[in-house]
């Protein structure tokens, strides 16, 4: 089929204007799709259950750090001495020494004290157990535990890797901030986290954006959590600042005269 010149310029602009206004409207990013904190409006969602922070929940499979401190030099030489038998007996690497697994049954089994109940019970409450249990026996005695698993991860457009949880009250911004914070691209609206409960893994989705996230239960990271972060949908070319918008314009309008220059050949 033969087609006029008239005819075949027509075609070429509108097929050039139908691809530069395409790339146009899905290359767009305000700032309203990648701000923090944003006050409440009708594209961020609005949080309004207030949620405080409540410690984490030892569960199966947790490894507990646990050191033993006492006046007695013979009592700090019995608990510095021993190794973890779970870790020793079991296999275990290196790493695993001096640390105590709670089992299925949600106890750990510590030297000269036998086994004690972690299962849905707070560092704070192992400690004090531990604690009451060895006076009875050494006197006083001073006890530290630790999660020796506190550990959180991220994948997707946030980046990718598993990272140690520096301290007990790590928020959602700070654990971006730790893998590197989340690009251009991330949708900020779906943010899920994947956490391991009792009761088998629990998905959580939320708006990073909004301010009220603060007042929720995914304010604050806990052991285990994996942070999914996923690509905003149709968006492949970011125009995220004027010096983005000013190099998309430019792309456009090039695009357009070299189309017309070819028109002009036909």
């Amino acid at each position: 089929m033969y087609l006029s010149k008239p005819i075949f310029k027509r075609i070429l602009l509108a097929l050039i204007a139908v691809v530069t206004g395409s790339w146009l409207l899905v290359s767009c990013i305000t700032y309203k799709d990648v701000n923090y904190l944003q006050q409440p409006n009708p594209d961020v969602i609005r949080y309004k259950d207030s949620v405080c922070f409540e410690d984490y929940k030892l569960q199966p499979g947790d490894r507990l750090s646990i050191v033993v401190h006492s006046l007695n030099e013979e009592t700090n030489k019995l608990f510095q001495g021993s190794e973890n038998m779970d870790g020793a007996s079991g296999g275990g690497s290196a790493s695993d020494l001096f640390t105590y697994r709670v089992d299925e049954n949600g106890e750990l089994l510590f030297p000269y004290v036998g086994k004690v109940k972690a299962m849905d019970k707070t560092l704070r409450d192992v400690k004090d157990e531990l604690e009451s249990r060895t006076k009875n026996q050494f006197g006083n005695c001073y006890v530290r535990v630790n999660l020796a698993n506190a550990f959180f991860s991220v994948i997707g457009e946030g980046g990718n890797g598993r990272y140690p949880l520096i301290k007990e009250k790590l928020n959602i911004f700070e654990a971006l901030a730790i893998s590197g914070d989340l690009n251009s691209l991330a949708n900020r609206k779906q943010i899920k986290i994947l956490r391991q409960t009792q009761f088998g893994t629990v998905v959580k989705t939320f708006d990073v954006r909004s301010k009220d996230i603060m007042h929720t239960d995914f304010y604050y990271i806990q052991p285990n959590d994996v942070i999914y972060v996923q690509k905003l949908p149709s968006h492949f070319f970011g125009v995220t600042s004027w010096s983005s918008l000013l190099g998309t314009v430019s792309t456009t309008i090039s695009l357009l005269l070299l189309g017309i220059s070819i028109s002009k050949y036909f």
